[in-house]
């Protein structure tokens, strides 16, 4: 498995390789970089996906210490430096996408479009934070998990029970104290509204109609503050990862975008 080693931490990714234009994806907190397996198959080779799992999840390796999303988008930078890349498309769902757009904000310059699904650009409410933390202190804790993660399943994937099953399976076999940096990096995140008028790429936002967790007003206020006018496409039937359970709606989306990039 290939890994990039960045400030004492192993970074863990997937590359589907190619001459295309790179694309940079990370995950939404819980999941790994398999989550974007329909991208992987339905964009390559046209397109070289490359996808990061972040610190706490898939195989990737950390002190477990607090980190910020400011560091988790230096790791993401490590691995496309470690690859030889100059300028990629950086995206993510949720958790990755507040990655994503801080990888634009260090380094402009290098990003030739980003790709934001189930994300926003503000701090988490203080109304949120409380049942956050009610849901994090129960995977992380010693009741039992599978309650807690129907209903995590149930709220970010959504579709059907088939859809979530693999993932329900994967987070009962794995360690559930892992995420709890993850948690409060997502818990704590600062605001960066304010600066997204720096981010003068292409821009693409992809919201999932039932989403619960981020603000379709929240959303359109990104998207207004982004450096170039951006269009934000709402997925029916979709929750925090239309990519994951409505690739066939989501796919055309991206690859649009991509095909219509400089």
């Amino acid at each position: 498995m290939p890994f990039v080693a960045s400030g004492g931490v192993r970074i863990h990714y997937t590359d589907t390789g190619g001459e295309g234009r790179a694309v940079v994806l990370g995950h939404s907190l819980f999941m790994d970089q398999e989550m974007f397996a329909p991208q992987a198959a339905g964009l390559a080779p046209d397109y070289r996906v490359i996808a990061i799992d972040s610190r706490g999840h898939g195989p990737s390796e950390d002190p477990g210490t607090p980190f910020s999303y400011w560091d988790l988008a230096r790791d993401a930078w490590a691995v496309v430096d470690a690859l030889g890349l100059e300028r990629v498309v950086v995206g993510g769902v949720a958790h990755g996408g507040f990655t994503a757009v801080r990888m634009a904000l260090l380094a402009h310059p290098r990003v030739d479009g980003l790709i934001m699904i189930g994300s926003t650009a503000t701090a988490m409410p203080a109304h949120r934070k409380v049942g956050y933390r009610e849901v994090i202190d129960a995977w992380t804790g010693d009741v039992p998990l599978a309650p807690t993660i129907k209903m995590v399943s149930s709220l970010m994937i959504g579709a059907t029970p088939e859809d979530q099953k693999p993932w329900r399976d994967k987070w009962l076999a794995a360690d559930r104290a892992r995420v709890r940096a993850a948690a409060e990096c997502l818990i704590n995140r600062d605001s960066v509204l304010e600066l997204l008028g720096d981010i003068d790429c292409p821009a693409l936002v992809i919201r999932g109609l039932a989403d619960q967790a981020n603000d379709a007003g929240e959303m359109a206020d990104m998207a207004r503050a982004l450096g170039n006018p951006t269009e934000v496409h709402t997925i029916a039937g979709a929750s925090m990862t239309p990519n994951l359970t409505h690739p066939g709606e989501v796919n055309p989306l991206l690859r649009a975008f991509l095909d219509g990039l400089p």
